[in-house]
């Protein structure tokens, strides 16, 4: 039968050093948002005192030079996770055991699917797991045998971690579901520009409107749908897809074919000079954990416009997301036309914005750390 875990939202607020903690983060897909959360949140603890490593695969989203993008205090230990196939799962997994075994830290936390499943039995009940799956795998586009094969694997790791760590309330309700946790927290995720009050960047361009939406073309983004929500826009601002364009991304050609520009990839600092020149940031898509985008694109002061899933619903409210095409594109002309509407969303963001700053995310998982260390005691 299934039970009912215990579930807890960590509050926000400042965190004594006390004694320190060796920290241990694991990401197999080390790239896009979940790089930039550990990244953020690894030197947000290091700052802390407290000692902290990132085991990583080398997938082809993994930043060049990672150990010059993180805190120079954080360890980094890359493992032989270069593909998704079960010799290079099983090869992680022997590894990141010998590493667990050598590095001893008190408490590991694995990100993400694949490190949940390997990290779960690499690391076994020598010590504290926390689990965060960033976007559970079962809400992603596919067949119905293909989700349920996911949230049966998501199930056995809940069940053998020491708690599920949701990013978002909505994540925290889809672990809930599956039944097998034996603890859920909520701390979400967080990003320094909101660390000081949100509000307009100083000095930020009035014109001309501009529309962008951003990131790898991928099912997951809907890019024909978001293609017909930029198109509808083309009159009154300009519209422009930021990234994309891969060899492995066939998809960009429906935003080309819709006459949405397409810049291809950059860099991180290019892409948020993009974003921040932009009016409206259109976020449409499938399936989320806590959209890092969505933060920046408030912390940048860029209305949202977004898909109507739960996890965009938990960072933008329910007025900004939209069930269907049309419906967002409605919106999206309002806003658009309508100066004191941009004002009155804007106003509403800020006070959003408040609850997703990085600080108040390192020391909500250092809470969690604690308290799991504690218990172990």
């Amino acid at each position: 039968m299934d039970r009912t875990p215990a579930t807890a939202q960590v509050a926000a607020g400042p965190v004594g050093r006390g004694d320190a903690l060796r920290i241990l983060h694991v990401v197999e897909s080390f790239g896009g948002g979940v790089y930039e959360v550990v990244r953020v949140l690894a030197g947000c603890l290091a700052e802390r005192g407290q000692t902290v490593g990132v085991a990583y695969g080398v997938r082809p989203e993994t930043p060049p030079g990672v150990e010059a993008t993180l805190d120079p205090r954080v360890e980094v230990f890359p493992l032989p996770w270069t593909e998704r196939t079960a010799l290079a799962q099983l090869a992680a997994g022997r590894a990141l055991g010998r590493l667990d075994r050598r590095w001893q830290p008190d408490v590991t936390h694995l990100h993400s699917s694949f490190a949940g499943a390997v990290g779960a039995v690499a690391v076994g009940s020598r010590r504290p797991t926390v689990y965060s799956p960033h976007g559970y795998s079962f809400t992603m586009a596919g067949s119905r045998a293909r989700r349920a094969a996911f949230r049966t694997v998501e199930r056995g790791i809940a069940r053998r971690v020491t708690t599920v760590g949701a990013v978002s309330h909505s994540e925290a309700a889809l672990a809930a579901e599956l039944g097998t946790a034996r603890a859920i927290v909520t701390v979400p995720n967080g990003i320094p520009e909101l660390d000081a009050p949100a509000g307009a960047p100083p000095g930020r361009p009035a014109a001309p409107l501009l529309v962008v939406a951003m990131g790898r073309v991928m099912a997951q983004r809907r890019p024909e749908q978001a293609a017909e929500i930029l198109a509808a826009a083309r009159d009154a601002a300009q519209v422009l897809w930021v990234g994309g364009g891969r060899e492995d991304e066939p998809d960009a050609e429906v935003l080309r074919a819709a006459g949405i520009p397409v810049t291809g990839w950059c860099g991180r600092d290019e892409a948020l000079a993009h974003l921040g020149r932009a009016t409206v940031y259109v976020h449409w898509t499938a399936w989320d954990g806590l959209p890092l985008s969505v933060l920046e694109a408030m912390a940048r002061d860029v209305i949202v416009v977004a898909s109507d899933i739960a996890a965009n619903r938990d960072v933008v409210g329910p007025r900004q997301v939209f069930a269907t095409v049309a419906g967002a594109q409605a919106f999206l002309r309002r806003v658009l036309a309508d100066a004191g509407l941009r004002a009155e969303l804007l106003a509403e963001q800020r006070e959003r914005a408040r609850a997703f700053g990085a600080e108040a995310m390192a020391d909500g998982w250092l809470a969690v750390y604690r308290s799991l260390v504690a218990a172990r005691a």
